[in-house]
């Protein structure tokens, strides 16, 4: 608009429409995750979301969205107040197979203006699968299981060597729902009644493993109490399938009273001859643990400027914010470095260990 316009606008009395502008910012991806900023510059202190769609841009048939929230805090790959308006979301473990992905990143305007895709978007990655890290695989019972504990076969489900998952041993069975359970007059803590035992389910993984908290069963806090505590459950879920038809869980073994598994052996106490010499073999155990460590979801976007996201890929993504992508390393790049830039998946390893539950020492039941 010329300035003898607006003057002219001025001298009628009439104010000049000012555009709009839609949000911007910038995304990366790498083997960590996808990370970035957004914020709206019509309203820079409010925060808003961010659509990433997976293997194709909004509105493709072949791309799965995930909703998330600009609300983080980065520590690099930003600028100034950028740095308050960060967002982290981890990769579809189906996507983990040493091929290039591309990912889209698509800034939500607060006020209906377009939202615009964000600088660096499509971004592309190409990572190997991970290691398979686990006390235990877990038969999942059939389709059927898969929906009632809302696993999404395009971000939880990995593709593996036989051989790295012949060597992991077979678990209890998953054959049911997940039980939920909090004691009467309470809403915490939220607990997993699992093979008998409770499994502590802490607020920031709740939206990661895809639990409702409503649905769980409210219980006499001595009942709940009666049970032997297992493993709490950490990161996001994990699940693999070599070249059968089986899917698998990787999980912990839970150790019972008397139970002979290895990693259920308890510390043995040093002992000392008469004279006071030093512990021998036999007896020289510091006491460490003897353990090692270790429903589909397709929601088809419409267009950047009216992103909508299915109640599936809704819950598929608050993974990002809870699992793989938390840690020391703030931004992308940092916890992981991509398979084709290292022979070795260093950062893979890394990963993994931060999504799947860490071994507690064995205790008496």
């Amino acid at each position: 608009m010329t300035r003898s316009v607006l003057v002219l606008l001025g001298l009628l009395g009439v104010a000049p429409a000012v555009r709009a502008a839609g949000p911007v910012g910038a995304v990366t991806a790498d083997c960590a995750g996808v990370s970035g900023w957004a914020h709206d510059p019509d309203a820079p202190a409010t925060t808003i979301d961010v659509h990433l769609y997976f293997d194709g841009p909004a509105g493709s048939p072949t791309a799965t969205g995930v909703p998330l929230t600009a609300n983080q805090v980065l520590a690099v790959g930003c600028r100034g107040e950028q740095c308050q308006h960060g967002f982290r979301g981890v990769l579809p473990f189906s996507r983990l197979d040493g091929q290039p992905h591309i990912v889209h990143a698509y800034g939500i305007d607060t006020n209906g203006d377009p939202n615009l895709e964000l600088s660096g978007s499509p971004a592309t990655y190409a990572c190997p699968p991970l290691p398979v890290v686990a006390g235990v695989k877990r038969h999942i019972a059939g389709p059927s299981i898969l929906d009632q504990w809302h696993f999404s076969t395009y971000f939880d489900l990995m593709k593996v060597a036989d051989l790295d998952l012949a060597g992991t041993p077979i678990g209890t069975t998953v054959d049911g729902p997940p039980q939920l359970a909090v004691a009467e007059g309470t809403t915490a803590p939220l607990w997993l009644l699992d093979q008998g035992f409770r499994r502590l389910v802490v607020p920031e993984l709740v939206s990661a493993w895809r639990f409702d908290p409503a649905a769980a069963a409210v219980m006499p806090a001595d009942a709940i109490a009666g049970l032997p505590e297992g493993t709490p459950l950490t990161g996001r879920p994990i699940l693999v399938q070599g070249t059968g038809p089986e899917v698998w869980l990787l999980d912990e073994h839970q150790c019972g009273a008397d139970d002979p598994h290895p990693a259920c052996a308890g510390p043995e106490s040093p002992t000392t001859g008469d004279t006071g010499d030093e512990p021998t073999a036999s007896g020289s155990d510091s006491g460490d643990d003897t353990g090692s460590e270790g429903g589909t979801s397709s929601g088809t976007g419409t267009t950047g400027d009216s992103d909508t996201l299915g109640e599936a890929t809704t819950a598929a993504a608050t993974d990002g914010d809870t699992a793989s992508s938390t840690g020391d390393a703030e931004a992308a790049g940092d916890e992981a470095g991509c398979g084709c830039r290292s022979a070795t998946p260093t950062g893979a390893w890394l990963l993994l260990l931060l999504a799947l539950p860490r071994r507690r020492r064995a205790r008496a039941c």
